[in-house]
């Protein structure tokens, strides 16, 4: 759909004064000292202020959950930091001095290291157990806040793996969905304009439901998907809960986007509207899906729900195109993402009666940006939503969802050990150069370029004036 200038220049005008409103009460709300997080904050904060560190911090956190002994992880300790030790606080340069991994003082430096990242991961990790999950999201509840639950682990590689992801979600929607149906009723959080929302929400990724999940077997790679996937879906209608499904790297996205619209397609399931799945704005291609998907919930005849997000395997898609001397699938410039998410989240909203929108960013420049197009669109507040990361962008969480809208927390569960690479890849989305959340920890941000039209940040940067 065209838009017109006039209208283009409305939305950018209303999407700097809403940016700016908020990021002016963000402002007053930062974490204090007598929190843990502030503390945790500050860790990061002292990561991104220097590169080398950064690498070597990530290094370790990585490879901690291989590290059995004491022994082991003050070695590595010693060997990761000593390459960066010029950079280390006086502190941290005497404890690498003094501590020798066979000593007292090492299994001292260890015991910490490795009680210090269990502490970071439990941030960003919501439990291993139905009922340590159960905890976390009363938590969020209490707050105000909605939830989306996604079972951490490494690639599924054997047919007893992808049973046991199978059973885990079976496990935990008729674990918990019982017990959050039976919570008071909060209207902002369980109901939009189409009426009722389930409580008990899960995001699952169907390359975990077959160990041979291949694109170039798309029947077989189905076929052995949908039996399993089907009972996670028939367990979700008998228990009012939502099934969403995530999105992978580039070569799963045609394959996962097919199997989606055969399931959902069934008879069984053609007419529930509790279900949705991922598109990743750093595609040039997501406009094309996203009116795939729209052309294929007309036919359907029942909504679905689009997570719109940036994407999480930039890293991933660059450098295995770069290896094997493929184009590129992503775009090479943040510019370029920010600019497609704010077109298709125009989409979106000019299309919510069969794709409902549910904008995962933390970004505030996007967020405004959707809240402009709504005000100009009237869109009501209950019939699209915001999705954040758990333990992250607290603040902006609780901002948004005091200002009345639906906030959904995106919350791993799972083993510690296992999540240790969904926690290097949370901690390296948090403290990118290009990362909004980064910025919220400078104080000499220049607010200006902060709020900037995508656009005209490539355009600045072509110039050369950026």
């Amino acid at each position: 759909m065209t838009t017109s200038t006039s209208v283009q220049d409305a939305v950018e005008a209303e999407t700097q004064r809403i940016g700016r409103e908020l990021w002016a009460q963000l402002e007053r709300r930062r974490p204090t000292v007598f929190e843990r997080r502030w503390w945790l904050d500050h860790i990061l904060e002292w990561a991104m202020a220097d590169e080398s560190i950064k690498v070597q911090m990530f290094r370790f956190v990585d490879v901690l959950p291989m590290l059995r002994s004491h022994e082991s992880v003050a070695r590595h300790l010693q060997e990761y930091f000593n390459e960066v030790r010029g950079h280390l606080p006086w502190a941290a340069q005497l404890g690498l001095d003094v501590s020798q991994p066979n000593s007292l003082l090492g299994k001292a430096l260890a015991l910490n290291a490795r009680t210090n990242a269990r502490k970071m991961a439990e941030r960003f990790i919501a439990g291993s157990k139905v009922e340590e999950v159960l905890q976390s999201v009363s938590r969020l509840r209490k707050q105000g806040l909605a939830f989306t639950l996604d079972l951490l682990g490494e690639a599924v590689i054997s047919e007893p793996e992808a049973d046991a992801y199978q059973q885990a979600y079976l496990d935990l929607i008729e674990g918990l969905a019982p017990q959050v149906n039976t919570w008071p009723e909060n209207r902002q959080l369980d109901r939009d304009e189409a009426g009722w929302i389930p409580r008990c929400n899960v995001s699952l990724k169907l390359s975990a439901l077959c160990s041979h999940f291949k694109p170039v077997d798309p029947e077989g790679s189905a076929e052995a998907v949908k039996q399993r996937l089907r009972p996670i879906l028939r367990a979700a209608r008998e228990q009012d809960a939502y099934v969403h499904v995530d999105m992978e790297h580039y070569a799963y996205k045609d394959l996962t986007l097919e199997i989606f619209k055969q399931v959902f397609m069934e008879d069984e399931f053609r007419d529930w509207p509790d279900c949705g799945i991922v598109i990743q704005a750093y595609l040039p291609e997501a406009g094309d899906d996203l009116q795939g998907l729209l052309e294929w919930a007309r036919e359907r005849g029942t909504p679905i729900w689009i997570r719109l997000v940036k994407g999480a395997y930039w890293d991933y898609e660059t450098v295995v195109a770069e290896y094997r001397g493929w184009p590129c699938p992503v775009y090479m410039e943040k510019w370029q993402s920010d600019d497609n998410f704010e077109r298709q989240t125009q989409f979106l909203f000019e299309n919510r009666e069969w794709l409902r929108p549910a904008l995962g960013s933390h970004n505030l420049r996007s967020l405004a940006h959707a809240m402009a197009w709504a005000k100009q669109l009237d869109v009501p507040e209950g019939s699209w939503e915001i999705q954040m990361l758990y333990g992250m962008a607290e603040e902006q969480q609780l901002l948004f969802s005091e200002m009345g809208y639906r906030v959904r927390v995106y919350t791993p569960f799972g083993e510690l050990i296992p999540g240790m690479a969904y926690l290097v890849r949370r901690l390296l989305e948090n403290t990118s150069n290009d990362s909004f959340l980064r910025h919220a920890y400078d104080t000499s941000v220049n607010v200006d370029d902060l709020f900037r039209k995508p656009a005209e940040v490539g355009a600045r940067q072509a110039a050369g004036t950026a």
